[in-house]
């Protein structure tokens, strides 16, 4: 956020790189240390790394989606804090309503609901662009709800089954490895949104805030298109399908 806020000072560029150093130096741990944190057989896992790519982008994509959604909502439709937080229950909802459901479904239909997912999240993010781009910051309130609750359902279908998928195929003493493997990249994954997505959003203002958020759907939009054909490299069902 600091690039985003402030510009990309020497600070926030070194600061980076640090970042950057530190990442191959615990690549490099991971290659030489004898009892590694993540066991080198998951990484030629087509399966497994399939899933990490794909919950690294997806992640970062709607992170970043919610940061700007926020910011629109305050600097372009002039709601109060509280009054953007009501304006997200939408999503909200359709995340807890989207999760219930692919609990129930996600071992008949494994993979397909990640599909699913990504493509109501793109279906969200394209009804949100023609409101914005057709009625600007003048978008009122009810007609935002239908956009923001299918990009909810969309993301509750798609992160409550990727990770279940992606693990679907390892062997049950890489389970402890998988798990943190893959709790450690949503993490990464949230700050990369929130910084790549926000910076579009802020380098764009100076247009609008409607011409900003539209710029940072199409944004978010490419990077959802992009998950898409990884899908197919996942395991088909969640493990429990697979060993029966």
């Amino acid at each position: 956020m600091d690039g985003s806020d402030h510009g990309w000072t020497p600070r926030a560029v070194a600061l980076l790189l640090l970042g950057l150093a530190l990442f191959a130096g615990f690549c490099h741990r991971q290659r030489t240390a004898p009892h590694p944190l993540i066991q080198p057989s998951l990484l030629h896992n087509r399966g497994f790394t399939s899933g990490l790519i794909l919950g690294l982008v997806a992640f970062a994509a709607t992170a970043g989606l919610l940061y700007v959604l926020s910011l629109f909502f305050q600097q372009g439709l002039g709601r109060s804090p509280a009054g953007t937080a009501l304006g997200l229950i939408p999503l909200s909802i359709g995340i807890v309503i989207a999760s219930i459901a692919c609990y129930r479904l996600i071992h008949s239909y494994g993979r397909r609901l990640v599909v699913a997912g990504l493509l109501m999240v793109l279906a969200g993010c394209g009804h949100l662009t023609l409101l914005v781009v057709n009625t600007g910051t003048e978008t009122g309130s009810w007609a935002l709800v239908p956009p923001v609750l299918l990009i909810g359902l969309g993301m509750g279908t798609c992160f409550g089954t990727v990770y279940d998928v992606t693990i679907g195929d390892i062997a049950p003493e890489e389970a402890g490895s998988a798990s943190g493997s893959l709790s450690a990249v949503q993490q990464v994954a949230n700050a990369i949104g929130a910084a790549v997505v926000t910076t579009v959003y802020f380098r764009t203002a100076d247009g609008g805030a409607a011409h900003a958020m539209t710029v940072s759907l199409v944004v978010v939009a490419a990077a959802t298109v992009l998950c898409l054909p990884l899908v197919r490299l996942l395991p088909r069902k969640p493990q429990r399908e697979q060993h029966h």
